[in-house]
């Protein structure tokens, strides 16, 4: 599992903000409101698990270079 800390979740969003801004065949816009809703939504997660699960959902994600 992803260790979870402020600051993993913060270079993780800096750095999917940062790869939307290459994308050429999706509307950006689109996309990065989606990167801030689902950032958002997860903010009030309360159990360790579900954070970390929500770290690695992220993490494959950029990895996978935006799906």
């Amino acid at each position: 599992m992803a260790a979870w800390s402020r600051q993993v979740v913060l270079s993780l969003y800096r750095a999917l903000l940062r790869e939307g801004r290459g994308l050429r065949y999706t509307d950006r816009d689109f996309y990065l409101a989606s990167i801030r809703r689902e950032f958002r939504k997860n903010r009030g997660l309360q159990r360790l698990e579900d954070k970390e699960r929500q770290l690695e959902k992220g993490q494959a994600f950029l990895q996978s270079k935006l799906g």
